[in-house]
């Protein structure tokens, strides 16, 4: 297998495997307060996450940042809840939007110290590391556009057939990332 196949496959797989529920809560809190006619905005959000996430992933790599896994750990558990919390208190549409932009932004960088253990051990053998790291880091946006993409479907169906709003909907999912991510924090700590 070819190493472009291989690596972007690796991050295929770190996104959709049961060990990134953390990312994908991250990934559903974000979204959750889009809707399908707002996918513009999704995925220019994911891609802003993407960009931010490879960047301290790559200074992870090549030894230019050090940072304890277990705080990297506690980081990520904190921005999910960070950004539940945002979906509830943020009330005007359109700031509660540009807030998760940034989100994606300051957030991208924690996350990204979450992938470079995984990457590492994934990489050993390998003089550089840069073009794998390329090629993860591509995986990685297919496979979180892929989750972006169910998501909004999955929410606007939800929407339609049980009659909830989206400001309801927003609310009980927020409430069930905020409760799920304190058990992921307090099991780091």
């Amino acid at each position: 297998m070819n190493t472009f196949a291989l690596f972007f496959r690796l991050g295929l797989r770190h996104i959709w495997s049961w060990d990134a529920t953390d990312h994908q809560l991250f990934l559903l809190a974000l979204t959750v307060v889009f809707t399908w006619r707002e996918w513009k905005k999704v995925l220019a959000m994911i891609t802003v996450f993407t960009i931010t996430h490879t960047l301290s992933l790559f200074l992870m790599v090549y030894g230019w940042l050090r940072v304890p896994e277990n705080l990297v750990e506690q980081a990520i558990a904190l921005t999910i809840i960070l950004t539940a919390l945002s979906n509830l208190w943020v009330k005007d549409h359109k700031h509660l939007h540009g807030l998760h932009i940034l989100f994606a932004f300051l957030f991208g960088l924690v996350h990204g110290l979450g992938f470079a253990r995984a990457f590492l051990m994934m990489a050993q053998g390998y003089d550089s590391k840069t073009l794998p790291l390329l090629y993860f880091a591509a995986g990685i946006e297919t496979a979180q556009f892929t989750v972006v993409v169910l998501i909004l479907l999955i929410l606007g169906l939800w929407r339609k057939f049980f009659k909830t709003s989206h400001a309801e909907q927003i609310r009980i999912l927020s409430w069930l990332i905020i409760g799920y991510s304190l058990s992921l924090l307090q099991a780091r700590i």
